[in-house]
């Protein structure tokens, strides 16, 4: 200071500073994007994972749409009163295939009630790692399926589930003994008014069952497109 160099080490310490911040702004931007690059790789193992739980779900769609409109079906060519009678658009038109009059007896039997596989969602939410999902949108069509439909799914067949108890024990004698010729013409009796109400039901919970379906195809397909763009 006494020979006038103040100026100088200003200059040197400011400089010194400010090497120190940029060190310091570079060494957390490095980590920062390290990070973001870990919470990339994680939301990609949880889309993944969802998406498989979905393709294994669609598997047991498949079947229980296929089983109940076997069903229904067979029930319809009793009488073409019941499709007349129930709400069934254009959509639904798939639920009413050649019926196997040979496999009457299904009619009585319990059906396979949809129960989903939520492993990877139930993951996600628990260890409170929704917010990787970037993509909101997805996310909220995912959270849809799994805390909304699969809740409604199970209320359908919750109503459902007593119909089935109830024609599977009543009619337990008709299932052993009748044929479809027997089933046929008793159009005008107890059985067929039971039968109606019960695959109505049916028809109902395969409605629910389809319009998931198509919500998880949509679901699937939105995944594909965000592990793509990564």
């Amino acid at each position: 200071m006494e020979t006038g160099k103040t100026g100088k080490y200003l200059k040197y310490a400011i400089g010194e500073i400010l090497l120190v911040v940029i060190g310091i702004l570079i060494a957390l931007s490095i980590n920062n994007w390290n990070e973001e690059r870990k919470e990339a790789k994680l939301a990609k193992v949880y889309l993944e994972g969802i998406k498989n739980d979905l393709k294994k779900d669609f598997v047991l769609l498949d079947s229980i749409i296929h089983q109940n409109s076997k069903e229904i079906s067979l029930f319809n060519s009793l009488s073409p009163v019941f499709r007349e009678a129930i709400y069934a658009p254009d959509r639904y038109s798939g639920f009413f295939i050649e019926p196997d009059t040979t496999h009457y007896k299904y009619i009585f039997y319990r059906g396979i009630s949809f129960r989903p596989i939520r492993a990877t969602y139930n993951s996600l939410v628990a260890d409170g790692k929704s917010s990787l999902i970037k993509n909101r949108e997805l996310f909220a069509m995912i959270q849809q399926i799994y805390d909304e439909r699969h809740a409604r799914m199970a209320s359908v067949y919750e109503t459902l589930k007593p119909s089935e108890d109830r024609i599977h024990w009543t009619y337990a004698s008709e299932r052993i003994h009748w044929t479809y010729t027997d089933l046929k013409s008793a159009a005008d009796d107890k059985i067929f008014l039971d039968l109606f109400n019960f695959l109505e039901i049916k028809f109902f919970y395969n409605q629910h069952l389809f319009d998931l379906n198509e919500n998880m195809t949509e679901v699937v397909r939105l995944i594909d497109k965000e592990l793509a763009n990564d």
